[in-house]
């Protein structure tokens, strides 16, 4: 209560997966709802739900700098040690980790890294519009892509899509990245582990996936 004095029930989305080996017949699985403990500040937040624990940063006005992975690595071990002492404590089981997750959320704003969706292909390398005379200007540009990583580590997922930006009202097109898969072990190591390789493959995507001109634009070397 100390860390994260805020608490939110909201309805829990299919995120991710924790299986319980439940108790003295306790059924996790029916469970509809999911919660968030959220800090003072209103931007560093945990949210646990009947298959999944996340570890979650938000931005927020008074929040506008990103919070880097080196950052939230440590909240996140910190954070699953006590929930997991939690569940020993309550004789409640032993959690099987079947699958792990990094997502990167970045909002590209109209005006700053583009005017008009024909923007989309000097901000992508993998995007090329066709200029032609029976194509005209792009109303409106996404995309999805899944790739395999390396050793068989798991999925890299890409989605861009446009959209409003609720805190501000402002025009976006949201660039998210996500790497699942599944870690050695349910041990902390193996989750940390798997977690810095999904970290890395999101990293490189990134870089990978954009070009040189927005990485001079974001200060990127």
């Amino acid at each position: 209560r100390e860390l994260y004095p805020q608490t939110e029930i909201k309805t829990a989305g299919g995120v991710g997966e924790l299986r319980f080996n439940a108790a003295e017949g306790i059924d996790f699985n029916a469970a509809t709802i999911k919660a968030l403990f959220v800090e003072r500040g209103g931007n560093q937040l945990v949210q646990i739900q009947r298959n999944a624990f996340i570890r979650n940063w938000r931005q927020t006005e008074q929040t506008a700098q990103y919070e880097h992975y080196e950052n939230v690595r440590p909240l996140f071990q910190r954070d699953w040690q006590t929930f997991c002492a939690f569940l020993e404590g309550e004789k409640l089981g032993t959690i099987e980790v079947v699958q792990c997750e990094v997502t990167y959320i970045n909002q590209l704003v109209r005006g700053n890294e583009w005017k008009t969706f024909d923007d989309v292909s000097r901000i992508f390398r993998l995007w090329s519009r066709a200029d032609t005379e029976s194509l005209r200007a792009s109303q409106m540009v996404s995309f999805m892509m899944v790739f395999e990583l390396p050793d068989n580590a798991g999925t890299l997922q890409v989605v861009l899509q446009p959209g409003i930006r609720k805190r501000d009202n402002k025009e976006i097109i949201q660039f998210s990245l996500t790497a699942t898969g599944k870690p050695a072990g349910s041990g902390l190591k193996d989750i940390l582990d798997w977690l810095d390789l999904g970290h890395i493959a999101v990293v490189s995507s990134f870089r990978d996936l954009t070009t040189p001109e927005m990485h001079s634009h974001w200060g990127i070397k």
